[in-house]
């Protein structure tokens, strides 16, 4: 039987996150290329963004052929969120004050090695400035793991791009994530809550 959904957040009733929800509004339009892997993904933090960034924009999909919208974004002022070893460090104030006003931030939602299969097959990315982040901020979606030290959950990178960027403030979009934390921790049974947390926490 499929569960009842939220028509508004799209998560099912008993993980509903509208009443955390608050209304941001961003400059830099951001563009979510989502696996499609991702899409029925519970944990998945990418589709609480629409919800709070009025400039937020989810296209799903796996190669060149699906991202055609990619096409008619400004090269020079658009910036593509991927740890390259080229990339532009956000966080590096004079390096960013020297790329172009950022108008639009793409972003790749999915696991490491769905990010790198969608990088390789849309060479349409490679006309985009690569950023990425010198210094990360603590990772505070401990109940979806990932297999690399240097991981942010895509909810948790688009709010300190944002924050770098345009000076947008994070703790709205942050809150929203512990929301969806409380949520879907409240529905785990103990052990398989023991998995993510100590017991101290």
């Amino acid at each position: 039987m499929a569960r009842s959904l939220c028509n508004v957040c799209n998560f099912a009733l008993n993980s509903c996150v509208c009443a955390a929800v608050s209304l941001l509004n961003n400059h830099v339009k951001v563009i979510i290329l989502q696996h499609p892997s991702e899409q029925k993904v519970t944990k998945n933090t990418a589709k609480l963004l629409p919800l709070s960034l009025t400039n937020c924009q989810i296209i799903h999909g796996e190669s060149e052929a699906d991202f055609t919208q990619l096409n008619s974004l400004p090269s020079r002022s658009t910036v593509l969120l991927y740890p390259h070893q080229h990339a532009i460090f956000l966080d590096d104030k004079p390096a960013l004050s020297a790329l172009e006003p950022i108008t639009h931030l793409i972003v790749i939602d999915g696991t490491w090695k769905k990010a790198y299969k969608i990088l390789q097959l849309t060479p349409l990315l490679q006309q985009f400035t690569a950023v990425s982040f010198k210094q990360l901020p603590k990772n505070k979606y401990a109940i979806r793991k990932a297999p690399r030290a240097d991981s942010l959950s895509t909810l948790e990178a688009i709010a300190h791009s944002l924050q770098l960027i345009e000076g947008l403030n994070p703790a709205p979009l942050y809150a929203l994530l512990d929301a969806l934390i409380d949520k879907q921790t409240a529905l785990m049974p103990p052990h398989v809550k023991a998995r993510y947390f100590a017991p101290n926490e």
